[in-house]
Parts: C-alpha cells; structure tokens; sequence
C-alpha cells in the first residue's frame, strides 16, 4: 500500500518511513498518529448519509410540498437526486481508474482537468462546504431552541457556536472520533425516520395541522399552490443542497482500504436510499398534513413524529 500524503484532507501526520496498516478503526487510541484506514460502509456510506440526510429533509421538505404538491414535489426530489447522481457517476469513473491521490475532490478534479481548474472548484468547493456547515448549524440550533422554548435568536446564535466549538474539538481529536461521531449521528436519523413513519399512523394532532391519512387531503395537496413570491424554481433553490453532500465519500479516498471499491458501492447505496427516504417524507407530509400547515410550520414533522 502506497505511502499516505500530508496533503489528504483527514491525514492526521505524514508517516516516514511506514507502510499503512490495515487495522480496525476502533482499536486506534485517541492521540496515536496512526493511520486509520476505514471500509465501505464506516467511511463512504456515512459520510454520504450524514451529508445528504440532513437539516432540509426535517426542515424543509414538508415546505416543499405544501408549495409543490405532492406530485411536483415528488419528481422534484427525484430531480435533485439525479442531479447527484450524474455527479457520482462521473466521480466513480475518476476512482476506478485510479487517480484517486490524497486530497479528495480537489485531487480527483486535478488529475483529469489540470492544477488551475483542480484548484478554483477546490476553492468554490471549501467555501460551499462552510455555508453548508453553518446551515446545519443554524437549522439544528433553531430546532433546539424551539424544543427548549426559547424565542431568542442569541439562543441560536449562542447554541450554533457551542456545537460548531464542539464539532471543532472532534476534528482536532482525529478522523476516527469524526467516524466514530457519524456513526452515531446516522444511528439517531435511524431512529428519527422510524420515529416519523410510526407516528403517521399512530396519533392525530389537528390543531397544528396534521389530521391523518385520507384519501381527500391526498387529493387536495396532489398539484402546486405555491406561497406568495414562491416558485418552481425557489423551491428548487431551497431544496437542492440536499443533495450536495454526495461527494463526501470522494473526501475520504485516501483513508480507505480500498478507494476504488469503497467509493462506488458506498456513495451509490447512500444515494438510492436517500431517494427513497426523500420519497417516503414526501409523500408522508402530503398525505397527513394540510397545505396550510406545510407551508408555515417547519417543524411539521416534528408534530408528527411519535
């Protein structure tokens, strides 16, 4: 196995002198500048998951619907999907033929169109992947807070800075806590999704909008009414970083046992099912909920959850 470069994005310390060992993730100690190499499944499918099954699925897609309908709505998260996958495919290809170097997308965009253009999408990449970040972190802080009850925005703000401080000491601790953090973190969406199918169907909650499955409702939320200043395309804006975190498992090429096994099977079961989950929430929302309610609660699917 080739020698690991100080330029991959998670390399934790260059090696002199030492071949990678291909030992489990969970034996490695805080602090031992070791290489971690991780497989299909504890490094590409959980990067993409928790990258792509996020903060819009919970906040939004309800939004999206009531704006959309389910109809619309419905090929317009399959859209948005395809789009990602165009994406992944295009990166398998890359991987497969092996110009999968040490740092991930920019490496990857390097070797086939050269330095200056690996560089200017690495750059735009970065900085998506900040504004990413503090999307989550906002939408998870506002979430929160409105659990808590607390009306404050400095209450998001200082809830947004404590978990970004928090995600900090995570990243400076080494790649195997963030593993270890996603790992747990997919655990939780498990059990979110679960949480929201099994509550459609098991209680009623009409003062906030959610009256349970009928066939009526289905019909009355099927086609597009959107809100005033709202479109298509709007609608599209807000909902297309859902899919932007498909290239998360491109990042972890040079943690990987075997990149170009790894990154295809992971990226692209983490996809289809995001599709099919996306779907699922979708059609859900538009089935048990009315517009009124889709359309100015962002937290409807908390109402409905069990």
């Amino acid at each position: 196995m080739a020698q690991r470069s100080p330029q991959e994005l998670f390399h934790e310390a260059a090696q002199q002198g030492a071949l990678a060992r291909s030992q489990p993730w969970w034996k490695i100690q805080l602090f031992m500048w070791e290489p971690v190499l991780f497989g299909t499944w504890d490094g590409v499918f959980t990067s993409c998951m928790i990258n792509i099954f996020g903060v819009v699925l919970f906040l939004r897609t309800g939004w999206l619907v009531g704006n959309t309908g389910v109809l619309l709505g419905l090929l317009l998260v399959s859209f948005v999907i395809l789009v990602a996958l165009i994406t992944v495919l295009s990166g398998i290809g890359v991987a497969e033929h092996g110009w999968m170097g040490s740092g991930g997308v920019y490496s990857m965009i390097s070797s086939v169109l050269g330095g200056q253009m690996g560089g200017t999408v690495g750059l735009l990449y970065v900085f998506g992947q900040c504004v990413a970040g503090a999307m989550y972190l906002t939408g998870f802080a506002e979430s929160i807070s409105d659990l808590l009850g607390l009306g404050n925005i400095w209450a998001v703000r200082g809830i947004s800075v404590a978990v970004l401080l928090a995600l900090l000491g995570i990243n400076l601790a080494g790649v195997k806590w963030i593993i270890r953090l996603q790992l747990l973190l997919l655990s939780l969406l498990a059990v979110s999704t679960l949480d929201f199918v099994v509550g459609s169907f098991t209680h009623l909650d009409p003062e906030h909008g959610f009256i349970g499955y009928s066939p009526e409702l289905l019909q009355s939320n099927i086609l597009p009414e959107y809100s005033p200043g709202e479109s298509f395309f709007t609608v599209f804006g807000v909902f297309f970083p859902a899919a932007t975190g498909v290239m998360a498992g491109f990042n972890m090429g040079g943690d990987l046992r075997e990149p170009a096994d790894s990154i295809p099977l992971g990226s692209l079961a983490a996809v289809g099912i995001s599709w099919f989950l996306y779907i699922i929430f979708a059609f859900l929302l538009g089935a048990v909920c009315t517009r009124e309610a889709l359309r100015s609660d962002f937290l409807i699917a908390e109402k409905i959850s069990f």
